[in-house]
């Protein structure tokens, strides 16, 4: 019995070296800590307490505040990587 290719041969074979280079690509030596730090943007105190005031009539989970919780958790990854 006969195996069913969908394509031909011939194009498996030439595309057999864009896979290998692809796979090869995903093995790189940089690590978190040599990569450059993404800016961390400080907000004035007044602007922060306005934020917080609007965020409180918020319905709770709204996405707004899902969305927030998100950034903030970024934040503090990117504060502990980068030592800020």
């Amino acid at each position: 019995m006969r195996a069913i290719f969908l394509w031909p041969q011939s194009a498996a074979i030439r595309l057999a070296p864009l896979a290998a280079a692809l796979v090869i690509a995903g093995c790189g030596t940089t690590t978190v800590a040599e990569r450059p730090c993404p800016r961390v943007s400080e907000v004035p105190a007044a602007l922060q307490r306005q934020a917080a005031e609007e965020l409180a009539g918020l319905p709770p989970g709204s996405a707004l505040e899902r969305m927030l919780d998100v950034l903030a958790s970024d934040r503090a990854y990117n504060r502990a990587i980068c030592g800020r």
